[in-house]
């Protein structure tokens, strides 16, 4: 049976209604004036009171916060890359989800703040070549302390080179903390990128991305055992976490302790004209319960979401 668009809207209307009257036994209840009118309240009235600002289902407005979380895209410019101006749109986007997030202590640091892009290979141009136009990118939290930071590398290396992924060389990201917030500066990584080309046994074409991609993925979670075993991983108080923001041939996060508009004030890549994209998945966080961290700011790699307690 086909149904009309105002039919279809009447039958949805119909079993809402049913599934918001499930809800209302055991509610707290309020009659409005002299009407039959039946308010419903999450939160009970104070004495005087016919009304208050939590009327509806309890699941809906007992729990006001979330995440600010949203996607820009276009397809039809840029060519290959995309454009530098879907990223600053992006940006700006981000800006605006300033109200779903929440600061630190500090007033500065932000309960974190990220975007994921595609990759932009012009910025990256140095570490792509004609035998490997795409080579696998990873955005890695590091160590602060130097000694302890060459460790995981040459770990991280290894791992990589025993499971066939050739190591093209690290990337010092370019960071400004005068921009961080202190608590953020406190504990803020070692921000470095790393490359690698795809193993011999799979062609660099898209028909062959997944097999890098999945690749990547295992690799990624070898790591971590790898630098877990060696006592390498983070430091018995929890400092020191490495942590992969990304590891794709597609896509790239940055993502930070941060609020919204300091992030392109911190990394400075997303400065560059050469960062270009043609799409932009934005994230501001508002940490509901667990405390912010730098890992703990979304993207989560492949996936932005504005839920916690609310889903």
């Amino acid at each position: 049976m086909h149904l009309g668009h105002a039919a279809m809207m009447a039958v949805i209307a119909a079993a809402s209604t049913s599934a918001f009257q499930t809800h209302v036994n055991g509610r707290h209840m309020a009659k409005v004036g002299s009407s039959a009118t039946t308010v419903l309240n999450a939160f009970p009235l104070k004495d005087g009171e016919t009304r208050n600002m939590f009327e509806g289902p309890a699941p809906l407005v007992r729990e006001r916060d979330a995440c600010g979380v949203g996607f820009i895209a276009n397809t039809k410019s840029g060519e290959e890359f995309g454009t530098h101006k879907v990223l600053t749109q992006g940006l700006t986007a981000l800006d605006c989800m300033e109200h779903r997030g929440a600061c630190g202590g500090d007033g500065i640091s932000g309960d974190g703040a990220g975007i994921m892009t595609q990759i932009p290979w012009k910025l990256f141009s140095e570490y792509r070549s004609d035998n490997c136009p795409q080579p696998g990118v990873g955005m890695v939290f590091l160590p602060q302390g130097e000694a302890r930071r060459d460790e995981v590398k040459a770990v991280i290396e290894k791992v990589c080179e025993a499971n066939e992924l050739e190591f093209l060389g690290w990337r010092e990201v370019p960071v400004d903390p005068a921009t961080l917030g202190p608590m953020a500066r406190d504990v803020v990584p070692s921000m470095w990128q790393m490359f690698v080309k795809a193993p011999a046994r799979l062609e660099d074409d898209e028909e062959t991305r997944d097999g890098f991609e999945r690749t990547l993925y295992l690799v990624r979670r070898r790591i971590a055992v790898e630098l877990k075993n060696e006592g390498l991983l983070k430091q018995e108080d929890g400092s020191d976490e490495v942590y992969f923001a990304s590891f794709s041939s597609q896509t790239i996060v940055y993502k930070g302790m941060v609020q919204g508009c300091v992030l392109p004030q911190f990394y400075k890549d997303l400065q560059d004209e050469d960062f270009t994209t043609k799409f932009v998945i934005y994230h501001r966080r508002f940490s509901t319960n667990t405390n912010p961290k730098w890992p703990l700011a979304q993207p989560m790699r492949v996936v932005g979401q504005n839920g916690e307690i609310n889903t």
